[in-house]
C-alpha cells in the first residue's frame, strides 16, 4: 500500500527527493527542464505510456512550436 493516496503528492515526490539529494539546481534552466520532463513523464505514466513514448509524443506534437 502506498504511503499516501494523493496522486499529486506522489507525482512530486521524485522531484523533492532529487532536490534534497542534490541540494537543488544550479541554474533556472536546469530546474525548468527537470520540471517539464517530470511533468511529461508523469502524465504519460497516468495514460499507461512508457517514458520514451511520452517524450516522443510531445516532440512530434503539432503544438510543439508553441513551446519553443
Amino acid at each position: 500500500m502506498p504511503p499516501t493516496n494523493n496522486s499529486s503528492e506522489q507525482a512530486i515526490r521524485m522531484s523533492t527527493i532529487f532536490r534534497k539529494v542534490t541540494n537543488g539546481f544550479r541554474s533556472d534552466w536546469g530546474k525548468n527542464l527537470f520540471a517539464n520532463v517530470r511533468s511529461i513523464v508523469n502524465t504519460g505514466k497516468r495514460q499507461d505510456l512508457s517514458t520514451f513514448d511520452s517524450i516522443k509524443n510531445v516532440l512530434s506534437s503539432p503544438f510543439n512550436s508553441l513551446f519553443s
